[in-house]
């Protein structure tokens, strides 16, 4: 029932739930497209990493590199050096915000992803900071090598001039005619010295080569394996996804603000509701009568319209009465409600065309001395009525009612409205004008102002077998309707049951089922033509209930 319940609910309302949608994935798609579109371009580069041990810790070692290379990307000096090749009218600090980096996982490749309004300024812009980057990291560790490489090449210098000068002196000894034994000597001396400068230069020159080689072999070399393009890869606004998340989002809080709506409204909505939140019955449920719009003699559907659902409506709930009142024939009724405005004139009117349809003889008493309106229902004048009767006690009784246009039911209006109501109401000059009336009829039906504004109902209820109260579904709240009826019961008088009026027979509303069942045609009136520009009565949630 909870489902049935919340699924009539949306259904009721699903015109604020297509709004919400429709407005929300509106102003979304607005927005997106006077949203200046950002694009996105993508350099790669691979990490040529340097030959290793294979170990655990240089595996780490080598994550952290790829770590490191994502971060040293961004510095200031690349990015410097990018502006300053572009001419871009960037700062470093903006720069950097349109760069992100990444390498992914377990992966040799690092990602430069530029966004920009521009896309062809974007691809530009990973392209060069791409080639900044791979020649920073060349200058950085090439400095490694460079210092021991400087020395090697002086050691090697010194050796080298060392070498030409013992030369020259053995060509010099080597070039006397006569050489002498000390000649001999000096020149044996000379190429001892020359050999062993000359194993030293080997030496220097072995040591630079390798370490040329340790330089070559454990340098970690980056290059560009994937330029950026120039394409239209749009990253935001992401207009489609935009437009329908919006109305998701739209729809939601829609649908949360019908829910709030539901658990904030106290007003009456089933018959359910009233027996199990307050233990009143519900005897009757009668749907909204559109004639009242036109004029209250419209109200009087049972006569006008025997036939329609809200006739068969009236009629069950004459049907309910006689069932409440099974041990004692009902005589006198009274017709009430909580507050002003929730349809008790005109539920009292047709149920007492109903029984009188059904061959009773029936007396309908309008007792709102304040403001009456059983008159204008019956289109009948209120120059005598209820007062006139309650101060004339020479008067038969008779001369105060009227006959109706509804064969069997006659009516006493208010006739002049007084100064004091309620005293005249209290009086015992009443209690004898309704069994003046009793006499002349088989029920005697009273129609009360609303019990919660004044005491006129109230009063009158004991001198009734039994009360009636009628409550707008949607608009009576159920404390009102509560405080109603524990009026009612404390002055000792008889509650037959609650009439729930003007129900919506709308599809998926509580009472559709009912008024889906009972079609019946409303006779020879013509079909009323619906306004330019007025909702289409299909739409749920716009029919007035």
């Amino acid at each position: 029932m909870e489902i049935q319940k919340y699924l009539a609910l949306i259904w009721h309302w699903a015109w604020l739930i297509v709004l919400g949608v429709v407005g929300a994935a509106g102003v979304a798609l607005l927005v997106s497209l006077n949203t200046t579109p950002v694009f996105s371009a993508t350099a790669q580069l691979l990490i040529d990493q340097a030959a290793g041990d294979g170990s655990y810790g240089e595996i780490l070692r080598n994550e952290r590199l790829s770590a490191t290379y994502v971060e040293l990307i961004k510095v200031d000096p690349v990015l410097n050096e990018t502006i300053q090749r572009l001419e871009l009218p960037f700062t470093t600090s903006q720069l950097s915000g349109m760069v992100s980096t990444s390498a992914p996982l377990d992966t040799q490749l690092l990602n430069i992803r530029v966004v920009d309004t521009d896309a062809e300024r974007g691809s530009e812009i990973a392209n060069t900071l791409a080639t900044v980057f791979v020649d920073f990291l060349a200058e950085q560790q090439g400095s490694r090598f460079e210092t021991a490489l400087a020395r090697f090449d002086t050691e090697a210098e010194k050796v080298a001039n060392e070498i030409q000068r013992i030369e020259t002196e053995i060509n010099t000894v080597v070039g006397i005619d006569n050489p002498t034994p000390e000649n001999a000597a000096l020149l044996s001396r000379l190429e001892t010295q020359l050999r062993e400068q000359q194993e030293i230069y080997n030496q220097l020159f072995n040591d630079a080569q390798t370490l040329r080689i340790e330089a070559s072999t454990q340098t970690n070399n980056v290059v560009v394996v994937e330029n950026a393009t120039p394409g239209k890869n749009q990253i935001r606004p992401q207009t489609l996804q935009n437009t329908i998340l919006a109305a998701a989002v739209g729809g939601m809080i829609a649908l949360g603000f019908i829910f709030l709506i539901d658990f904030l409204d106290n007003s009456v909505k089933s018959p359910t509701q009233v027996q199990e939140e307050l233990g009143l019955s519900s005897i009757g449920v009668v749907s909204f009568i559109k004639s009242e719009e036109d004029s209250p003699a419209g109200r009087l559907i049972t006569h006008h319209a025997p036939r329609a659902p809200i006739s068969e409506a009236f009629r069950m709930l004459r049907t309910n009465l006689e069932f409440s009142s099974i041990d004692e024939k009902i005589q006198r009724l009274i017709v009430t409600s909580p507050s002003p405005g929730e349809g008790k004139s005109t539920t009292t009117a047709n149920l007492a065309t109903v029984l009188a349809q059904s061959g009773n003889r029936v007396i309908l008493i309008d007792s709102d001395l304040r403001r009456p309106s059983q008159h204008k229902i019956f289109d009948v004048p209120n120059n005598q009525g209820l007062t006139t009767a309650l101060l004339d006690s020479e008067t038969p009784v008779s001369f105060h009612w009227q006959n109706t246009i509804v064969p069997g039911l006659r009516l006493m209006t208010s006739g002049p409205l007084p100064p004091n109501p309620a005293e005249l109401l209290n009086s015992q000059r009443l209690s004898h004008i309704l069994d003046d009336l009793h006499k002349e009829a088989d029920i005697i039906i009273i129609d009360t102002p609303p019990i919660l504004t004044v005491t006129d109902a109230a009063i009158l209820a004991p001198k009734a077998n039994g009360v009636v109260l009628v409550a707008q579904i949607g608009s009576t709240a159920l404390d009102a309707l509560a405080h109603a009826a524990q009026i009612i019961v404390k002055g000792e008088a008889n509650l037959y049951g609650i009439v729930l009026n003007r129900a919506t027979s709308t599809r998926g509303s509580y009472y559709n089922y009912y008024y889906r069942n009972y079609t019946y045609d409303y006779g020879d009136q013509p079909v009323k033509k619906r306004r330019w520009g007025a909702l289409p009565s299909w739409l749920p949630g716009t029919n007035k209930s």
